[in-house]
């Protein structure tokens, strides 16, 4: 999971609480890393909670499929 902590961390998203969930205040999303599960989710931000009860938008189970998402919906 290391990968992922550090393409998110190169495209501005953090993880401030270091509790596996990264926001990214230019953006409604959060996303979160199960490193157990092997999954990383993508879902809406709804306020203090860092998405963990935001709607479930993408779920990705590689590094390749994040960055694809990225590049298509983010341009980035």
């Amino acid at each position: 999971m290391d990968h992922f902590e550090a393409f998110l961390n190169s495209k501005n998203w953090i993880d401030n609480d270091l509790d596996a969930r990264y926001i990214n205040k230019n953006h409604p999303y959060a996303i979160l890393i199960s490193g157990d599960e092997g999954q990383i989710t993508l879902r809406g931000n709804t306020g203090i909670d860092n998405g963990q009860n935001g709607e479930e938008i993408f779920s990705f189970t590689s590094l390749k499929e994040l960055q694809e998402w990225f590049e298509d919906n983010i341009g980035e």
